[in-house]
């Protein structure tokens, strides 16, 4: 009997660590090729608070991937959903606040340049940073957001080659977001 009930125990055990194992599992980014190239991390068990849920993220990085990309999907709600769906719609804001002196102790030496992408369904925009003596690569940015109710899901991509960033910011967004 008592061995019984240690295999009945020992199976629930590994039903529960299954389950509860779950959230270690990352998530893979829709829309991004399912090959081996592709990493996810696990961040809602790394990087989840109350504000904002990292809901994916995937990065490819040479030589396997070339450019380099890091693609994320998070979900805001609250104040930083409306902080997030104002500068989505107006990204200029964003570009004024990081060329912004205020608090730093050295003025930004970095060229910001932002656009709006507004040909698809969602509001989005994209970034270009580079340093203003031109001693390094540019990285490049875009992002689009989705309302659902009080939350807001957004896609965010980062990398090396504008037009690949914005391409694969389109693709992900259709699949993460409904086209």
């Amino acid at each position: 009997m008592p061995v019984r009930r240690l295999r009945s125990s020992f199976q629930i055990l590994i039903l529960c660590l299954s389950v509860a194992s779950c959230g270690y599992i990352p998530r893979q980014v829709a829309g991004l090729p399912s090959d081996t190239s592709w990493d996810a991390l696990p961040l809602r068990k790394w990087l989840a608070e109350d504000r904002a849920e990292p809901v994916a993220l995937a990065f490819c990085a040479p030589p396997e991937c070339s450019p380099g990309l890091a693609v994320s999907v998070i979900r805001l709600t609250g104040k930083d959903a409306d902080i997030t769906g104002a500068l989505l719609k107006d990204p200029e804001r964003l570009a004024r606040a990081l060329r912004s002196p205020a608090g730093r102790e050295k003025p930004v030496k970095t060229q910001i340049t932002v656009e709006r992408l507004g040909n698809g369904p969602y509001p989005g925009f994209a970034i270009d940073l580079a340093p203003a003596d031109g001693s390094k690569r540019p990285a490049y940015g875009a992002a689009f957001g989705k309302r659902d109710g009080e939350a807001l899901s957004v896609v965010l991509v980062i990398g090396e080659v504008q037009d690949v960033v914005r391409e694969t910011a389109k693709d992900v967004a259709a699949r993460e977001l409904g086209s």
